[in-house]
């Protein structure tokens, strides 16, 4: 993670949701609060870009097409890109059934598409937090 012009840590997210609008509402809130970000419609070159870009978290909407987005954060988990990836899951679904697949996905955190100004750059900076190690500390 780089430094932000406040100081913060600058996290470099990739977003994947199949809607455009919403993609772009994640996208500009985490840009608003300093961050870089990275933007895919589907699951199609996520770990590619995850390397490429050097990613430190992914914002992932549950109801993608092909690969349901809880289904994609089990998948990085079970990988070796998985490990120290910071996971989102957004959706609009009931905020106990979303916890339950966040769970299920060993996500790191939620937010729902209501919450997502206010609860977006949080969750994400949490997930981060918690896959940071001392091997994550050393290597970046």
């Amino acid at each position: 993670m780089a430094d932000s012009n406040d100081g913060r840590p600058k996290m470099r997210v990739l977003v994947i949701d199949d809607d455009d609008i919403a993609r772009e509402f994640l996208c500009s809130t985490l840009r608003a609060a300093g961050h870089e970000t990275f933007e895919l419609q589907s699951s199609i070159g996520a770990t590619r870009c995850i390397h490429e870009k050097k990613v430190d978290a992914v914002v992932l909407d549950v109801m993608l097409p092909t690969v349901n987005g809880d289904k994609l954060a089990r998948m990085f988990r079970q990988s070796s890109v998985g490990e120290q990836l910071g996971i989102v899951l957004v959706s609009s679904r009931p905020k106990p059934e979303l916890q339950s697949l966040a769970t299920l996905a060993q996500a790191d955190d939620i937010v729902t598409k209501s919450e997502i100004q206010r609860g977006l750059v949080l969750a994400v900076q949490r997930a981060v937090v918690r896959r940071s190690g001392p091997r994550r500390r050393e290597n970046g």
